[in-house]
């Protein structure tokens, strides 16, 4: 891996949440404190925010795989070039129609619990992705019609219709294969407390938001690839103390903010962005069934009020990308007709929103958070310039409404996805975890979306068609895309170098010499 120093840049302050004291609370230990034996090699991770959700079927974020590849295998793998790769599958192939795709398991991969990955165990998790209340999935899947048992190790995935994409959509994020056993005996325990995988570590500890232990499962099925023995990862610790915290030996590894890049950088740590290969994507999302949003007009001119220039100097410290698409300049997706499509012009927003009958002061709108965000406030700022009100307000049960298409207007951001396609119908589709005005999705969008799906990946139309489904999606959907962020990554330079594989954290192959 190759790492990349940018030159400083002087950091604003920017509000961040303080959660240390209650990891403290709930850990009843000091952070960084281990119970590792001597002479074991370690990783002590830390991170800033909080996570909750260990079921892959359940979080909604797809930045969450980090957490989730050192305890469950995929499917179907991604290697460092992006291509597709065997997982827990060995092989598979689509039968002539297109409509039907055929996996062949290996027959070395076991459970945590002892448990086998057979087919039956993968049916099971493709039906309770498709079916279980509150799946992340469902929509995702929504080309998968059912799945049949061939044999011990083999199983078809038949479709509703051709879907060249179902390898890529059943590859780390989409197919996570948890234990049947598990997932029958306890849904809730195997998200909160006891997640049981195929993967190369196995939990030894769990202590809700704040804490989880891992050792290194001997049974895994490719275990002479993990020199690591025990991850230590713990949740909510402050931001502003992880470079002292990793300086010092308290952790070797951490997720780090864009405020604290540079000090980072001073600090003789190993500094990466992960520019092209692990990327948060900010947008505005608007609830076109709720007014005043279900007027065109008053979406059109919002899209006209956004800076993301300012946006992106002011939110992101000049690290981040303007963008109006789901993808950052130089992804497979990222389509060069639809840059600015929607360019700021606020005399246009004020002209559109005037004509349509509104005066400065009639738009009363509220912004609902999920954190305190800078970006939010620049927002506030570019509407009320072109006669918009925005009252900006913290919602403890954010993702309840979110989620469940309730919010009117928000915030969110979301991590690359594996699947191109996958990319898009999450932000655009009917039922799209990121569409908050679904069931929406304009006819352009779902033929773009229906030719892309049928069109082979190793057609030498794919790249084309894919984009254009992407300057569909653009020009017809209610989202507002503001910007591209690098994941920013820091640790000891004791720690290998990992393989840059896109959105993943991949344990493979690194060593921790101390």
């Amino acid at each position: 891996m190759s790492l990349l120093q940018r030159p400083g840049r002087a950091l604003s302050r920017i509000v961040i949440a303080l959660v240390a004291s209650a990891a403290l609370v709930l850990t009843g230990c000091a952070p960084g404190v281990s119970n590792a034996d001597e002479g074991e090699s370690v990783l002590r991770w830390g991170v800033p925010q909080a996570f909750a959700n260990w079921d892959p079927v359940v979080t909604g974020s797809t930045a969450s795989t980090r957490f989730l590849t050192p305890i469950y295998e995929s499917l179907v793998s991604i290697d460092e070039n992006g291509d597709l790769a065997p997982g827990l599958a060995e092989s598979w192939e689509y039968d002539e129609t297109g409509t039907a795709v055929t996996f062949r398991l290996r027959e070395d991969a076991v459970f945590h619990d002892g448990t086998p990955v057979n087919a039956e165990a993968v049916q099971k998790f493709i039906e309770r992705a498709k079916t279980q209340t509150g799946s992340a999935l469902a929509g995702d899947y929504a080309t998968i019609d059912h799945v049949t048992v061939d044999d011990e190790l083999t199983l078809t995935v038949h479709l509703t219709q051709v879907d060249y994409q179902i390898p890529y959509l059943l590859s780390v994020r989409g197919a996570l294969i948890t234990s049947a056993v598990a997932a029958e005996e306890d849904p809730s325990a195997l998200n909160v407390t006891a997640p049981v995988g195929a993967g190369p570590f196995r939990v030894v500890e769990l202590i809700p938001e704040s804490r989880i232990v891992l050792e290194k499962f001997d049974d895994y099925w490719d275990a002479d690839s993990i020199h690591i023995d025990r991850i230590e990862i713990e949740f909510g610790i402050d931001a502003s103390t992880v470079v002292k915290a990793v300086q010092t030996g308290v952790y070797n590894f951490a997720f780090i903010d864009a405020p604290f890049v540079q000090e980072a950088q001073n600090a003789g740590l190993d500094v990466w962005f992960g520019d092209e290969y692990a990327w948060f994507v900010h947008f505005l999302s608007i609830n076109t069934n709720i007014a005043p949003f279900d007027d065109p007009a008053v979406v059109e001119a919002i899209k006209h009020a956004v800076d993301r220039d300012e946006i992106v100097q002011k939110g992101t410290l000049g690290y981040g990308r303007a963008v109006d698409q789901p993808f950052p300049p130089g992804y497979i997706a990222y389509d060069e007709q639809s840059e600015d499509v929607w360019p700021y012009d606020p005399d246009l927003a004020r002209s559109i929103l005037a004509d349509a009958g509104y005066a400065d002061g009639d738009l009363q709108l509220e912004l609902t958070l999920r954190q305190d965000d800078p970006v939010a406030e620049i927002l506030q700022q570019q509407l009320a310039d072109v006669g918009i009100d925005v009252t900006l307000r913290l919602d403890p049960n954010w993702a309840v409404g979110y989620f469940g298409k309730q919010t009117a207007l928000s915030l969110y951001t979301y991590f690359g996805r594996d699947s191109h396609v996958q990319a898009l119908t999450a932000n655009y589709d009917t039922d799209g975890v990121l569409n908050l005005a679904s069931p929406y999705v304009s006819e352009e969008f779902a033929a773009a979306l229906k030719r892309i799906r049928e069109t082979p990946l190793d057609s030498p139309e794919y790249t084309e068609l894919l984009q254009a489904a992407t300057r569909a999606g653009v020009e017809t959907s209610p989202t507002v895309h503001l910007y591209t962020l690098p994941a920013f990554y820091a640790k000891s330079p004791t720690v290998s170098d990992l393989p840059t594989i896109q959105g993943q954290l991949n344990w493979k192959g690194v060593r921790i010499d101390e």
